[in-house]
């Protein structure tokens, strides 16, 4: 008989746990302040590309409006260092300007903008970015579009195993995302990723997100991209982090 309940038990917990489910949903609160950092890492061969750059970014939440966050946006920090065809090339945005070389000053000329500019989004329970504008400053923001919606829930409740897709178009490709997910802990949900890029580049992608599953922000996020571009092959890996300040 102890036997019997013990299987019992077992069968129970096993049932419980693969029938487990989850609302993926963004929890922004007026007034919570994120910063996120993004390091980047491209290679397109020896001796022709490669480029380390890291980023940081703050996001505040300043309205919470019938399930619609306005947020802004401010860029803080970017690092790069590049090597092109024996040409090696630094930048660093904490240096001031009359420290740097004659390369990192032109580049200073396409970062420092950005380093001004405040962008204001607002944003959907779901992820989606339903609007996106420069509020001070001047400058392009539609290359940081695709940062600023890393991820878009799906409206039901998902389980182990569950997949959703998602398209995102970028300078000239399209990117299919697939996300899976992978498990559910009382604190994290896990995805993984794979997908397809097509256009102006031909490729796969993969990777994994971590969700915080009281915030609903993705809380760590890698992404792997190798594609053939006019026939050169660039690989990529994305890391980004974001965190409650």
């Amino acid at each position: 008989m102890k036997k019997v309940f013990t299987l019992l038990f077992i069968l129970t917990v096993t049932i419980s746990i693969a029938q487990e489910s989850a609302v993926l949903r963004l929890n922004y609160e007026k007034g919570d302040i994120y910063l996120m950092k993004m390091n980047m890492n491209q290679n397109m061969g020896e001796g022709v590309m490669s480029m380390d750059m890291m980023m940081h970014m703050s996001v505040e939440v300043k309205d919470v409006n019938n399930d619609v966050f306005d947020t802004e946006v401010k860029f803080s920090k970017v690092v790069m260092n590049m090597e092109q065809a024996g040409m090696k090339m630094t930048y660093d945005s904490n240096t001031k300007e009359e420290d740097m070389d004659a390369v990192a000053k032109q580049m200073h000329t396409q970062f420092g903008p950005m380093l001004k500019m405040v962008v204001g989004t607002k944003t959907n329970t779901l992820g989606e970015v339903l609007e996106m504008k420069v509020i001070e400053g001047t400058g392009d923001i539609s290359q940081f579009a695709n940062q600023a919606q890393s991820v878009t829930y799906p409206k039901e409740k998902i389980t182990v195993g569950y997949s959703w897709s998602d398209k995102k178009e970028q300078n000239g490709m399209t990117m299919t995302y697939i996300y899976t997910v992978k498990s559910i802990g009382a604190d994290k949900i896990v995805l993984g990723l794979s997908g397809t890029i097509n256009g102006a580049a031909a490729g796969t992608l993969s990777g994994s997100l971590n969700i915080d599953r009281k915030l609903g922000i993705a809380s760590e996020t890698s992404i792997k991209m190798s594609m053939d571009v006019t026939g050169q092959k660039v690989i990529s890996t994305i890391d980004f982090t974001m965190e409650k300040v």
